[in-house]
């Protein structure tokens, strides 16, 4: 097993500039995930540290090693893609032995090696079939396991969830978390779901247009966005944004949204300013209930019901500022009643909207 970093890591294509400087060290046996939406560079990362790429700068570091210019069998990695990529003329057992007769294995520890992680992976009774005869899931559970025999340095899943249906994805998330755990290899993870970035992860990498936005825990990023692209694409629902004008007072903050005055204690910002500014002010749904509406200060109008099983989203039309909120399904309000908020003033986000950068 291995660290890997990358040190102002860049690729362009001609004048397009793919990656910016990414600078990046993921732990030995750590679960990262490169996340953002499609084009930011995270696919690409993942090339070039497979060494199916070359970075136009920078260096790529196993442990003490410098692999940037290495070939990809030079590297001890292991790569899961999104369409399977299976052998359809070899059988399960035929697919996972082919990369240890590459590496000169005898027979016996080949059959060693194939036999653990077809337990592993619960491929036992599967190991005669060929991939025509076996479900989705089943086939990337193959494909994990034909990375995995290899036992690589380091482990690379490129969106290998994508073409599962909801069910699926969900049980199939939860045995590759299951296995990295077990096996303790360095992983990295690439996909544009956030829910998937969020459950799998020791810590995330949120991209956008090449350049990383934010490093850190799960919940470190969703509950403290470093800008507002990060606060919006993190979460879903997604982040309430409202204009406000905000103001530092002696006991904290003072944003005044549509109609009402939101106080907020004073961490909620990291810098000073004098004056009132323009800000957006960000909340999270599942941090906006619904409350009687003469014991809130934000009062406004139901026009839409989410019912989602554990919980409903209530949209909220407060002056003209919609605004969702979480309430419990049994006790939903009704479309037209006139609602007030209870907020976690804590959880707040304000952002510069011209920058976009957190205040």
């Amino acid at each position: 097993m291995t660290s890997v970093s990358l040190e102002r890591m860049s690729k362009s294509y001609g004048p397009v500039a793919a990656l910016q400087a990414l600078d990046v060290h993921i732990e030995d046996g750590e679960f990262l995930t490169l996340l953002g939406p499609s084009g930011c560079g995270k696919s690409t990362a993942l090339a070039c540290i497979a060494g199916l790429e070359r970075p136009s700068a920078g260096r790529i570091m196993f442990g003490d090693r410098d692999v940037t210019r290495l070939e990809p069998h030079e590297r001890n990695i292991a790569m899961v893609f999104q369409d399977y990529a299976l052998y359809p003329h070899m059988t399960v057992r035929e697919n996972m032995r082919f990369g240890l007769h590459q590496q000169r294995m005898s027979r016996a520890e080949i059959d060693r090696q194939v036999a653990t992680a077809a337990d592993i992976l619960g491929l036992g009774p599967l190991l005669d079939r060929q991939p025509a005869e076996l479900s989705g899931g089943q086939r990337q559970r193959v494909a994990v396991g034909r990375a995995v025999v290899r036992s690589p340095a380091v482990f690379l899943m490129d969106e290998p969830l994508s073409n599962l249906d909801a069910g699926l994805r969900v049980r199939t998330r939860t045995e590759i978390r299951r296995l990295q755990r077990e096996l303790g290899v360095t992983s990295i993870f690439v996909t544009h779901d956030q829910e998937e970035a969020m459950v799998l992860s020791d810590r995330v990498a949120v991209m956008r247009g090449g350049t990383l936005q934010q490093l850190g825990r799960p919940m470190e990023v969703y509950r403290n966005p470093a800008n507002l692209f990060v606060a919006s694409f993190i979460g879903s629902p997604a982040m309430n944004m409202v204009e406000a004008n905000a103001r530092i007072t002696e006991r904290g903050v003072t944003a005044q949204a549509t109609d009402a005055a939101i106080e907020l204690p004073r961490d909620v910002v990291r810098s000073t300013w004098d004056g009132e500014r323009r800000v957006l002010l960000g909340l999270r749904p599942t941090d906006l209930g619904i409350a009687a509406p003469d014991r809130a200060s934000l009062r406004g109008r139901v026009f839409l019901v989410e019912p989602v099983g554990h919980c409903a989203y209530v949209d909220v039309d407060l002056a003209g500022w919609v605004v969702k909120a979480t309430t419990d399904p049994d006790h939903v309000p009704s479309i037209g009643d006139v609602v007030g908020l209870s907020l976690m003033p804590g959880r707040a986000c304000l952002f510069e909207p011209e920058s976009e950068a957190r205040l």
